[in-house]
């Protein structure tokens, strides 16, 4: 038999062998997803098919709907295989894409619905299932049981809703059978304290009643199994609400990302290398170290170097830690974080410089839709360029920010409270000796973004008392309103902001709505100059049109300032839509030292990432 040939029947004996009862489901998703054998992925639609399709009728309460969502489900398992990490935990994981495709399939049936007209005669169609009489408790429990992070729901789905044994269930995992246990009762009195919120009890039942399987039609096992062919005709209904979920998954990691805002949950792991911290010649242009050839949009090159700063400590929020340097980019120190735990990239120096005030938070599985629970975020309070743990302090919260107070005795916590569209702000003083907290003086629901150095005045974000939209502004302690500098475009909590030594100028980094392409995607921010007597505000000098601002910071003089900026790629966010292979670009990030006005830049450190939504270089302060 020619060698061709006999390789062909070996294929097919070993595709027979894998997609057989013996196969775990894992063992099929690892397969499909380093040869996309469709036979795999027929198996894994016929054995998760039952599961997906009773939780998207749940879900949707319409037969055609729920097959849409049923198909568009596994296409985003078919294109997204290799993401599922355990293979084995591919129940949880289509489980919660299930449910997202359902509300993304009512999401978009409502709005379809709202467009049309009544027409004089209503075609014939397949009658809905009998609602269920407790319809709304169980959609409300597969929200939930979607909801609970990747760790929690693989457990939860395979021994509550599957009844799969505890131990089956390990080995599959490859945890302790004790993990697995600690797991489930940690998912039942999470899953048991959201629906009270709701106002629904955990049924008596337990979760299995979340795991009414439907029969699946053997018509949609083919077509749907069919979709996983890379050159498949995708029905348009799958693919907008694929597309939704992708777009869905994206903004996830997106938001996660984005410095200045929430700096977490990134799924996206950066893998880069801290490039060599160079200081240039004054005579030499800043090209960005290890730039190369990149320039900005507008094709031009970087203004001549400034002259060598002064002195004082750049403290430089980074993926992975934080580092102390010199104004001319030399290294002093790093400031490790402690385990089991990532760095958000915002950090603050005491007055003195004596002192920091890191932001971390504890690793955890990331999850798509938190809803309002908080992140495990940490402040830790330590010495600054010494060996020192320090003393860790647990604030949960959407998003959190720190600042020292003029004395640097206490810091001023601000936390949000709750996630947008209507995000809550607290801020409070903390004493970091004790941990003890205090009420903050100000206008209620402010959120402190600086405090100004005669320890009276802040920066801070506050609603419009006219509009409601968020506003920059100024507040002193005991004082009833906030006097409004300038109009926020940035997202809820996006916004950083600093107040120089002399308290004349706001040093601000917000969004720009000019920059649509952007602004879309929650990138458009650019560092403001805002001036306190008039709240005229401008663009710093010489920032580039392809970069996003991160953080900045003024000199202790007030005669410079340094901030942080990340290369942006036009074409890539032109797109109305993306998912995360597109953005796997490698991105530069660029720490910034220049004149008060932002003229005479000088590159003084840049590191790179595989990512163009990633962390690279985050929050910077100077003291």
């Amino acid at each position: 038999m020619p060698h061709p040939a006999l390789s062909a029947v070996v294929a097919r004996v070993g595709r027979a062998a894998l997609c057989d009862e013996a196969a775990t489901d894992g063992q099929l998703l690892t397969h499909f997803a380093r040869t996309k054998d469709e036979a795999a992925i027929a198996e894994l639609v016929r054995r998760l098919g039952p599961m997906v399709l009773g939780v998207c009728r749940r879900m949707t309460g319409d037969t055609h709907l729920a097959e849409d969502a049923f198909q568009a489900a596994f296409l985003v398992l078919a294109r997204r295989a290799a993401d599922v990490r355990p293979a084995e935990a591919v129940r949880g994981w289509v489980y919660g894409v299930a449910v997202r495709t359902a509300r993304e399939a009512r999401a978009v049936s409502a709005r379809r619905l709202a467009r049309e007209r009544p027409v004089p005669v209503v075609p014939d169609r397949p009658a809905d299932p009998v609602p269920d009489p407790d319809a709304d408790a169980l959609r409300a429990l597969d929200e939930e049981v979607a909801g609970l992070p990747d760790h929690l729901r693989a457990v939860v789905v395979l021994c509550e809703l599957d009844g799969v044994g505890r131990k089956v269930a390990a080995a599959r995992l490859d945890i302790p059978v004790g993990t697995v246990s600690s797991r489930l009762a940690k998912a039942r009195k999470v899953l048991a304290r959201r629906l009270r919120g709701r106002g629904i009890a955990l049924p008596a039942a337990g979760l299995a009643v979340a795991g009414r399987a439907a029969a699946v039609p053997p018509r949609l096992v083919n077509r749907t199994a069919a979709l996983a062919a890379p050159s498949a005709a995708v029905p348009t209904a799958v693919a907008v609400l694929s597309q939704g979920v992708f777009r869905t998954m994206f903004l996830h990691k997106l938001t996660a990302a984005i410095a200045g805002g929430v700096l977490l949950a990134v799924a996206l792991v950066a893998g880069s290398r801290l490039s060599e911290l160079s200081a240039q010649e004054p005579s030499k242009p800043p090209v960005p170290h290890g730039a190369g050839e990149t320039k900005v949009a507008d094709g031009k090159k970087p203004p001549p170097a400034a002259k060598p700063a002064g002195p004082g400590t750049l403290l430089l929020g980074r993926e992975g830690d934080y580092w102390a340097l010199t104004p001319a980019g030399k290294k002093v120190a790093d400031l490790d974080i402690p385990g089991e735990t990532r760095s958000m990239g915002q950090a603050k120096l005491s007055p003195d410089g004596a002192r920091v005030a890191l932001l971390v938070c504890k690793e955890e599985a990331p999850r798509a839709d938190r809803g309002d629970e908080p992140w495990p975020i940490k402040v830790v309070v330590r010495k600054a360029g010494e060996a020192d743990p320090g003393t860790v302090f647990d604030f949960p919260a959407q998003a959190l920010g720190v600042c020292w107070t003029a004395d640097g005795t206490k810091l001023v916590v601000a936390r949000q409270t709750t996630r947008s569209p209507d995000p809550k702000f607290e801020s409070v003083l903390v004493d970091p000796a004790t941990g003890k907290t205090e009420p903050l003086a100000l206008p209620a629901g402010v959120r402190v973004l600086d405090c100004g150095r005669d320890g009276k005045t802040f920066v801070v974000q506050a609603p419009d008392p006219k509009t409601g939209k968020p506003v920059l502004g100024l507040a002193t302690t005991g004082g009833a309103d906030v006097r409004v500098l300038a109009e926020l475009r940035t997202y809820p909590g996006g916004a950083t902001a600093c107040l120089s030594p002399d308290g004349k100028t706001v040093l601000l980094i917000d969004g720009d709505p000019a920059r649509k392409h952007f602004h879309k995607w929650g990138l458009s921010q650019r560092p403001y100059r805002v001036d306190v007597a008039t709240g005229r505000r401008e663009v710093l000098a010489d920032f580039p049109e392809n970069g996003q601002a991160c953080g900045a910071a003024w000199a202790p003089d007030g005669k410079r300032i340094a901030y942080t900026w990340k290369q942006l790629h036009e074409e890539l966010f032109k797109k109305d839509q993306l998912n995360a292979d597109e953005t796997t670009v490698e991105t530069e990030a660029f720490l910034i030292v220049a004149d008060a006005d932002g003229k005479n830049p000088k590159t003084v450190a840049s590191d790179k990432g595989p990512y163009a939504i990633n962390m690279i270089l985050a929050g910077v302060d100077w003291r």
